[in-house]
This record gives structure tokens, C-alpha cells and sequence, in this order.
């Protein structure tokens, strides 16, 4: 409870964060025992637990986070799960840069975490703290075992690449990511009646230098929009009528429920830059951050569920903001008062619903050196299957017919 309350809190320091943490909860505590006192006692109980206590706590908030997702309304018969990784900054210390090391920047070290979340109400399922270089491909292959049934992952550009998609697919993940011009595939490579009526999109994902080893990936390419503003999508969902072409242009703008994740996770919780000064400890500020944020917004989820409304208009901010204000700064007369006004904060925790006029983009949007240019995405290269390959993958005929 203490490492949790001292993520909701965003003092000028652990050390403060800690002092209002404990102070908060020695006014309830109804135990023989006191209450800790120092922020170093604390930092070390809970390192000396983490081996058994947090792989036991994420396994269990995760059988729950199950339950959740199963309450939130699926979108075209899926439930939304979306993968990203980002980086947080951490104190120039120089046990940061030996355990996370230098980030690519050059200058200062940083921490690299990949997350699963659920694209409308923010709820991570999954996630990986790892060294500032780290791949967030190989993360996403270790996370893939443990996405549940029903999900259709949904990644960016930087998820590609065979390792990837036959990892998901083996473990039986449905998946829409978009592809670019850093993409090769093959076409025609099995003209058979029984792959050719699934359309003209049908392509496969097979490295050349490794064809003798492994089988061709069957997949769909959806082309959205046109012109330079078109994007190319790539699934492992073969059936048109399963996952059309425009449920996956509305589905794939979803994604950026992610993006929203990791605004809320750094700015409002404040992850933007660690505070702790040792790697360890940096480690166990991000396992409990990522931990709270998963509480927190299941008894949001929960809050809406109870007062008939959708939980996919959950905002993670008010919720945040509330749990402030009657956790740690508001005054608490009885616990009875204290209950009704943590399940009003809870129940009113949801997005604006009015109808927006003008863009939220600022005024003044000045050119500068650093200002990146407009994002023109290239498609895929594709190149039909040469005598040699379509003979190579007579062997994997049934694997690829199914």
C-alpha cells in the first residue's frame, strides 16, 4: 500500500513521497503494529520481497485484468490490445549506466519498457523493463505466450520482421500491424485454388536465407486510403469477412490508445524521468508504477461498470487526479465519509463528451532544425515467387493451405 500511495503522489522527492504515503496510512492503520518511518526501511522490504512477492502479485492482477477485459465492450468482435515501447530517463549515476546503460542519445542513461494495453480504457496487461538498447521486438516475442484469447494485437512500424509474426501466430495471436517500405513479401507463391479465394491481398512472409528451415507465413496486406497518405496493414487474420478492409482502418486508428497510455503514465504519474539514483531501485519504481496504474484503472473500470456506464469512457487523468485529492491531500473524518467520497471520484472519472469545434493543435507552430518532416509511408516490396521457391514449398503445402 505504501509503495502504491507513493506512485499516486507526486512530492519533490521519494523521501516526501514516502513521508505522505506513511502519514496517510497511519490514520487507518488498525493493526498492533506501527506503521514504518523511513523511505531506506521501506526501499528495502521491498527489494528484499520482490523476487516472490511480484511475480505472484502481477500473476494474480493479471487473472483479474481478465475479467476486465471480458466487461469491456469488444469492437468489431475483438478485444483491443495494443503494443508500444518507450524510454525514461533516469539520474546520471553511474550505477544507472552500468545496469541500464547509455541511451542512443549519447548522453545521459535511460530505461527502455515495452507495454500490452488495452486501447480504450488504458489498462496495461503486459509489461518489460529493460536496458536503454534493448530490442522491443524480443519483448513482444517473450509477452506473446500470455495474450489472452479473443485479442487482436495492434502494432506500429517498428514491429516487423518474420521473428515477430510467426511468434504471434504460433501462440495463436491475431494481429494488424502496419508495414512500409523496410518490408519484403512474396506473392504467387503457392497458386492454389484453395489460398487463391481468399483474395488478391494475400501475400508471404518468408526470409530467403532461411526458407530451407522454416515455412512461409501466409498473410493478408490491406492497403487504407490512398495517395501519399495511404497505409499498408499487414494480419495473420485470412478471412475478409472476419476483419474487412474498413473495420481495419478503424480498428488500427485505435492504436493510438497506447500513445495516450504513456502520456498519462509519464506526465501524469510523473515517469517522464525516475527519481531513484540505483538501478535496482529504479527497477522497483517502474514495477510498482506499472502495477498502480493497473489497480487503479480496474476500480475504474469497475466504478463505471457499477454505475451503468461504458468502461471504455474511463479517463486514467480524472482518475488519478481524484484518488489525489481524497487519498493523500483530503481531510478524512471517518471512513464511512472517506468510502463515499472515493466511490464518487471513481464513478465520475470519465472523458468529455462535448462536441469539439476547432483543433487542439497549437497556434503557432514554428520551423525549426529539429522539426521533423511529414511522414510519407512507402509500401511493402513485393516480388512474385521465383520456380526454385514455389518447388521449396511443396513440403509445407498443408501449412500453408491452412
Amino acid at each position: 500500500m505504501a509503495a502504491i500511495l507513493m506512485t499516486l503522489d507526486l512530492g519533490c522527492s521519494l523521501g516526501v513521497r514516502c513521508e505522505d504515503a506513511l502519514a496517510c496510512m497511519a490514520m487507518d492503520f488498525t493493526r498492533r503494529r506501527r506503521v514504518g518511518k523511513t523511505y531506506n526501511g521501506l526501499v528495502k522490504a521491498l527489494q528484499r520481497q520482490a523476487p516472490l512477492i511480484l511475480p505472484l502479485l502481477k500473476a494474480d492482477l493479471r487473472r483479474q485484468a481478465r475479467t476486465r477485459l471480458e466487461d469491456i465492450p469488444r469492437t468489431a468482435g475483438w478485444t483491443l490490445l495494443a503494443v508500444d515501447g518507450s524510454k525514461d530517463d533516469l539520474p546520471r549515476t553511474r550505477d544507472h549506466e552500468r545496469v541500464f546503460g547509455i541511451a542512443d542519445n549519447g548522453k545521459f542513461p535511460q530505461t527502455f519498457v515495452t507495454a500490452l494495453v488495452e486501447v480504450h480504457t488504458g489498462l496495461v496487461w503486459d509489461w518489460r523493463i529493460d536496458r536503454a538498447r534493448a530490442a522491443e521486438k524480443s519483448h513482444l516475442i517473450e509477452m506473446a505466450s500470455g495474450i489472452p484469447a479473443g485479442t487482436l494485437l495492434l502494432g506500429d512500424g517498428n514491429f516487423v520482421g518474420y521473428p515477430v509474426w510467426s511468434a504471434l501466430h504460433e501462440s495463436g495471436t491475431p494481429f494488424l500491424i502496419r508495414v512500409g517500405g523496410n518490408v519484403r513479401l512474396l506473392t504467387r507463391l503457392w497458386p492454389d485454388a484453395v489460398v487463391r479465394q481468399q483474395g488478391r491481398d494475400l501475400v508471404y512472409a518468408w526470409p530467403k536465407k532461411r526458407q530451407e528451415h522454416v515455412a512461409p507465413l501466409a498473410l493478408r496486406l490491406i492497403k487504407v486510403g490512398c495517395g501519399v497518405k495511404a497505409v499498408f496493414l499487414l494480419t495473420n487474420v485470412l478471412d475478409p469477412q472476419r476483419l474487412s478492409k474498413q473495420t481495419a482502418g478503424a480498428i488500427y486508428r485505435l492504436r493510438w490508445g497506447v500513445e495516450l497510455f504513456y502520456r498519462t503514465f509519464k506526465r501524469t504519474l510523473g515517469y517522464a524521468k525516475l527519481r531513484s539514483r540505483s538501478g535496482r531501485r529504479a527497477q522497483l519504481e517502474l514495477e510498482w508504477g506499472f502495477i498502480t496504474l493497473m489497480i487503479i484503472t480496474m476500480m475504474g473500470i469497475d466504478a463505471l461498470r457499477h454505475t451503468q456506464r461504458d468502461p471504455r469512457r474511463l479517463s486514467p487523468a480524472r482518475l488519478i487526479y481524484g484518488l489525489r485529492a481524497s487519498l493523500l491531500r483530503g481531510e478524512r473524518p471517518s471512513i464511512k465519509r472517506c468510502r463515499h467520497t472515493l466511490t464518487r471520484t471513481l464513478a465520475t472519472a470519465v472523458k468529455d463528451d462535448y462536441q469539439r469545434h476547432g483543433t487542439k493543435c497549437s497556434r503557432h507552430s514554428p520551423v525549426t532544425k529539429n522539426t521533423p518532416r511529414p511522414l510519407h509511408l512507402k509500401p511493402p516490396r513485393l516480388r512474385p515467387a521465383t520456380a526454385q521457391e514455389r518447388r521449396l514449398a511443396q513440403k509445407y503445402r498443408q501449412t500453408i493451405a491452412a
